[in-house]
């Protein structure tokens, strides 16, 4: 966020900043990137002061980004339709890509229920994984996940690979978060 706060300042974009005491610009990240993971098309809004067309805010932006950072796109959407996250896609790669060859997934597909443990308050907490997982798909090198969000939250991917290969097994893997889809995207 303070990388974005200050390419938004350097490029002289007209930001709306909140009220009281302390203001901030008005900017969000609608599904925070979990710790381990690498996102590769994340979504960033912000609130502008006045309008502004998304190619140049783009432009201006990108110039101001550090190396490694890159906007893909930019569109203009109304406040009342801030987006909130409709579901995720993820590319898991296995270290052991025989692994891929095992896995059972129109079996896993078909569970009517796939309940993990969640620690909250250092308590143990059930909580169903299978409403949320929409697709699993098998490439040749990786597995592509498909994850909506429903009303009692997402699946975590590492908890959905955990589930697939079987909890007590030791998989080596490493995810990217390919897509985040808004409710109020096209």
């Amino acid at each position: 966020m303070k990388v974005f706060e200050r390419a938004i300042r350097r490029a002289n974009i007209p930001i709306a900043m909140s009220k009281g005491f302390n203001p901030h610009p008005k900017l969000s990240i609608p599904l925070a990137l979990s710790v381990g993971i690498v996102g590769k098309d994340e979504v960033l809004e912000l609130e502008l002061r006045e309008s502004m067309p998304s190619e140049i805010l783009t432009e201006r932006l990108s110039r101001q980004l550090p190396q490694g950072i890159h906007i893909l796109s930019g569109e203009a959407i109304p406040c009342s339709q801030k987006g909130s996250v409709r579901d995720v896609l993820y590319e898991v790669i296995f270290k052991d890509t025989c692994l891929l060859k095992t896995l059972e997934i129109s079996e896993f597909l078909q569970q009517p229920s796939i309940v993990v443990n969640r620690t909250k308050d250092g308590r143990q907490k059930p909580f169903d994984i299978r409403p949320s997982i929409q697709e699993i798909t098998v490439k040749p090198d990786s597995l592509l996940l498909s994850i909506k969000m429903v009303s009692k939250g997402m699946a975590r991917p590492e908890e959905v690979i955990h589930s697939l290969c079987g909890n007590g097994k030791e998989v080596l893997f490493e995810i990217t978060r390919t897509k985040v889809n808004l409710s109020s995207s096209t």
